[in-house]
C-alpha cells in the first residue's frame, strides 16, 4: 500500500507540474519548452540527490541545511569534478535520457513548423478551455496532500525517531512528491507525538552506578573487575588491586581522531592485502588493546558527530548537525574536556575555525582550553590559535593545492603542546583531529607512485585512490612512533570517525568475495579504535612496548569511548551515562544513526523493514551465527533501541541532559 502510495504521489506531483505550465504558457513553443526545462530540472535534481546520498547515505532533505553552513568552497569543488566523472562512468547520463528524449521530439516538431513558424509561437487555446487543466490540477493537488497525509500517519506510527525520515518520505510519498510538497511548505519530519519528558524514564538506560541489567539480561556496575575483562593484557605495574577503573588516573591523555577509515583495511584474506599493508599501523597494534569490531556512529554530521559520540558518550541525531545547532542551543553535556580537573586541554586541526562550528564548539561546549586551526586567509594574522602563527615552521602540504596542512605537521604539533604544557609542570589532555584522506581523497603525496592501478585491481577511481592513501597514513603512524618515544606519561587513544562509503562493487572485487547487501553495510560501519599506553622505561625498542593489549571482539561503538576513558582515568561525573566499558565482556548495541539499523554481536538489523514487517525475517536480519544461538529475539531489541533513541533524540533536543544526574 506504502508503494502505491509513492506511485499514486508521483504522478500527482509531476500532473500539478505539468498543468501549470499549460496554464502559465499559452503557445505550443513555450509550452514544449516549459516541458523540456522542467523535465531537465527534475532529472538534475535526481543527479544531485545520488550524489549527495552517495556521500551521506541517506536523503536530503530542504528542512536540514545546517550540513551547508560549512565554507567548503574547495571540497565542493573536488566532489563536484567527481560527480561530472560519474556521469560516464556510472552511467548516471541515463537520469537525463527523458530531457535528452524531449529535447529531439522539440527539434522534430519545429521542424514540421518550418513553413509555418507563426503557428508554432502563436497563442493556442486549449481544446476544452481552461477550467479542464485547473480541475486537474486542483485533483492533483489533492491526491498530493492525501499521499503526504497517508505517510505522515505511517511515519508517525512506523517510525518515530529523525534518523532517515527523508528516506522514509521520500519511498513513502514519491520523490518528486516528497521535494514538492517541501517546496510547499509541508514539513514531513517534524514529529507530533513527543511522549511528555520524564526524567524516571532515562534512569534505566543510566550506567553511571553501581549496579544495572541491560537488555541482554547481564548484571555490571560502573566499576569494571579484571574478571569482568578476560581479553585484557595489562602490566602489574599498572594495577592497585583487582579492578581497572583509574588504571591511567593522572596520566596525560592523547585522543587521536582518525579520518576515513574502514576495518577491511587491515585484513590479509583477500588477494590485494598483506602484512605489509599499513604495517606501521599494525605494529602499532600489536602493542595496543584493540577494538576488532567497532563500529562509526555519525550521522549526516559526519566527523563532527563522531567528535560529539567520543566527547559526550551521546548518539546524535543522525539527522542534522549539532555542531551547527549549538549557534541556537546552548547544550549542556559533561564532555570530557571538563571532567580532567587541572589539565590543560588544547584541540587540533588543520583546517578553518569555522568549518563544522569546531571552534565554537570546541572552546564553549566541549571546554577546551584552547582550538588551533589553521586558516591562511585569516583577517586576524596576530591570533596565536592560528597555526600559522602559532608553528610557522611546521606547514607542510601534502600537496601545494590542498587546503589542509599535513597530518604529519599535525603531530609536530601535538609535540610542541605536550611538551609547552609540561614544561608549566600540568597535565594534558590532547585532542589532534586528521583530516586527510579526506572525500574524495585528492592531495596524495603518493599519487604518481600508486600501489594499485587500474591495470592491477579493476575498480572506481575513488575507491583506487582510497586504498592507495595507505602510504601516506603509514607515514602518519612511523611519525606517531616518533610521538609515542619523545612524551612521557602519556596514554593514546585511537578511533576512526567513518568508513569510506565506496561503491558494493569495488569492495566486492578488493575482498575476493560476493557480499550480501547486509555484509556490505556491515563493512562500511565498521571501523577501528585501539588504547596504546606505552612503557616509557622501553628505549630500544622501534615502539616502545604497551602496557596494556589484547582484542575486543565484541561490538564497540564511539559512544562507548566516553565511559572507557572517564572509567579508566578515575575522572568523575554526576550525569548519566549510556555506554559499556570497552575493555568488559558485557554485550551492547551499536546504531547507525544515519539509517536507524542496528548492530549486535549476533545480527545486523535492517530496521525500517523491521517497521514495516513487525517480524524478524531474512530481509530484514542477517545473523552472524545460528539463529538458533541468539539470546533475544531480534524484533525485541528493535523494538527496545528504536525507543532508546527517541529518548535520546529528545533528550538533545530540548537540551535536558544537564538535569540527568544521580543522586
Amino acid at each position: 500500500m506504502i508503494e502505491l502510495n509513492s506511485i499514486i504521489g508521483n504522478i500527482a506531483a509531476l500532473t500539478i507540474l505539468l498543468f501549470i505550465g499549460l496554464l502559465v504558457f499559452k503557445s505550443k513553443k513555450t509550452r514544449l519548452l516549459y516541458i523540456i526545462w522542467i523535465t531537465f530540472g527534475l532529472n538534475v535534481g535526481i543527479f544531485a540527490v545520488g550524489i549527495f546520498t552517495k556521500y551521506y547515505s541517506t536523503m536530503f532533505s530542504i528542512y536540514e541545511m545546517t550540513l551547508f553552513y560549512n565554507p567548503a568552497l574547495d571540497l565542493a569543488g573536488s566532489i563536484f569534478v567527481e560527480a561530472l566523472r560519474e556521469i560516464f562512468v556510472y552511467y548516471r547520463i541515463l537520469v537525463f535520457i527523458p530531457t535528452i528524449v524531449l529535447s529531439i521530439c522539440y527539434l522534430v516538431i519545429k521542424s514540421k513548423h518550418k513553413a509555418d513558424k507563426k503557428s508554432f509561437s502563436q497563442k493556442n487555446t486549449l481544446k476544452y478551455g481552461p477550467m479542464l487543466p485547473i480541475m486537474v490540477l486542483i485533483m492533483g493537488f489533492i491526491l498530493s496532500v492525501s499521499t503526504l497525509g497517508v505517510v505522515k500517519v505511517s511515519m508517525e506510527s512506523k517510525w518515530p525517531i529523525n534518523a532517515e525520515r527523508p528516506l522514509y518520505g521520500v519511498q513513502s510519498a514519491g520523490l518528486y512528491n516528497f521535494y514538492l510538497g517541501e517546496f510547499f511548505g509541508i514539513n514531513l519530519l517534524e514529529k507530533s507525538d513527543d511522549e511528555q519528558f520524564d526524567s524516571t524514564l532515562f534512569s534505566a538506560y543510566n550506567k553511571n552506578r553501581d549496579t544495572y541489567t541491560n537488555i541482554f539480561g547481564q548484571s555490571y556496575g560502573k566499576t569494571l573487575h579484571i574478571s569482568e575483562a578476560p581479553t585484557v593484557e595489562i602490566d602489574p605495574s599498572l594495577l592497585q588491586n583487582n579492578n581497572l577503573n583509574g588504571i591511567f588516573k593522572d596520566k596525560n591523555v592523547v585522543v587521536i581522531h582518525v579520518e576515513t577509515f574502514n576495518h577491511f583495511l587491515l585484513e590479509t584474506d583477500n588477494p590485494y592485502f598483506d602484512d605489509a599493508y599499513f604495517s606501521n599501523l599494525k605494529t602499532l597494534l600489536s602493542e595496543s588493546y584493540v577494538l576488532d569490531n567497532f563500529y562509526t556512529n555519525v550521522g549526516i554530521g559526519n566527523s563532527s558527530d563522531a567528535e560529539f559520540s567520543v566527547m559526550t558518550g551521546l548518539y546524535p541525531r543522525g539527522d542534522t548537525t549539532i555542531y551547527w545547532n549549538y549557534n541556537e542551543v546552548p547544550y549542556v553535556f559533561d564532555a570530557l574536556p571538563k571532567l580532567f580537573n587541572g589539565y590543560e586541554k588544547v584541540s587540533l586541526h588543520s583546517d578553518v575555525p569555522i568549518f563544522y562550528n569546531r571552534q565554537n564548539v570546541h572552546e564553549n561546549m566541549f571546554e577546551f582550553d584552547e582550538y588551533i586551526y589553521y586558516d591562511a586567509e585569516d583577517d586576524n594574522r596576530s591570533s596565536n590559535k592560528n597555526a600559522v602563527n602559532r608553528y610557522p615552521n611546521h606547514l607542510i602540504k601534502t600537496d601545494e593545492k590542498s587546503p589542509w596542512i599535513s597530518d604529519l605537521s599535525l603531530m609536530d604539533w601535538t609535540m610542541m603542546e605536550a611538551e609547552r604544557i609540561s614544561n608549566l609542570g600540568k597535565n594534558y589532555f590532547l585532542y589532534p583531529i586528521m583530516i586527510q584522506p579526506h572525500t574524495p581523497y585528492l592531495y596524495d603525496p603518493y599519487i604518481d607512485t600508486p600501489l594499485f592501478t587500474q591495470d592491477t585491481l579493476n575498480i572506481d577511481q575513488t575507491a583506487l585512490k582510497f586504498i592507495n592513501y595507505e602510504r601516506y597514513t603509514n607515514d602518519f603512524y612511523q611519525k606517531f612512533f616518533e610521538v609515542a618515544k619523545t612524551l612521557k606519561d602519556t596514554v593514546y587513544i585511537f578511533y576512526a570517525d567513518h568508513g569510506s562509503g565506496i561503491a558494493k562493487r569495488d569492495l566486492e572485487v578488493i575482498l575476493g568475495r560476493s557480499l550480501t547487501p547486509l555484509e556490505y553495510r556491515t563493512e562500511m560501519l565498521k571501523t577501528t579504535a585501539f588504547i596504546y599506553a606505552p612503557d616509557d622505561t622501553d628505549t630500544t625498542s622501534v615502539l616502545p612496548k604497551g602496557l596494556i593489549k589484547g582484542r575486543q571482539p565484541l561490538v564497540r561503538s564511539q559512544v562507548d569511548l566516553y565511559r572507557t576513558i572517564v572509567e579508566l582515568f578515575g575522572v568523575t561525573t554526576n550525569q548519566y551515562y549510556y555506554g559499556v566499558n570497552a575493555l568488559s565482556n558485557e554485550r551492547t548495541f551499536s546504531i547507525d544513526t544515519r539509517t536507524f539499523d542496528i548492530i549486535t554481536d549476533d545480527y545486523y538489523l535492517l530496521s525500517k523493514h523491521l517497521a514495516t514487517d513487525n517480524e524478524a525475517t531474512p530481509d530484514n536480519v542477517f545473523y552472524y551465527k545460528n539463529p538458533s544461538e541468539v539470546s533475544i529475539d531480534p524484533y525485541e531489541v528493535y523494538e527496545y533501541v528504536i525507543v532508546f533513541k527517541k529518548r535520546m533524540d529528545q533528550m538533545i533536543t530540548k537540551n535536558v541532559q544537564q538535569y540527568l544526574t544521580i543522586d
